[in-house]
């Protein structure tokens, strides 16, 4: 059986976020960390935040904003909100 990973966006309630123009900054309270997003990404980190997601699901939830096929995009985005600490993993294997 293979396991569809899902994604959720850690102390939620201390994201807070600020956007101008095309753009956004988001200031994670827990971390102190600000980053800068296109408001399409930022789009995309909402749609986490409201529930634990799949890349597939939230690929359907958010094509409706992206011209063309967005699954390679939507799949280096959730990459690098992982990264940066944005979202992480439900129910992540320990590591070793």
């Amino acid at each position: 059986m293979i396991k569809v990973l899902q994604y959720f966006v850690p102390h939620s309630g201390s994201i807070h976020t600020y956007c101008w123009d095309n753009q956004c900054v988001v200031y994670q309270v827990e971390s102190g960390d600000t980053h800068l997003l296109s408001k399409l990404d930022l789009a995309v980190l909402q749609c986490i935040n409201d529930q634990p997601i799949s890349v597939a699901d939230l690929l359907a939830k958010t094509e409706h904003l992206f011209d063309g096929d967005a699954g390679q995009y939507i799949d280096a985005l959730v990459i690098n909100f992982q990264q940066l600490c944005l979202v992480d993993v439900v129910n992540k294997a320990p590591s070793n």
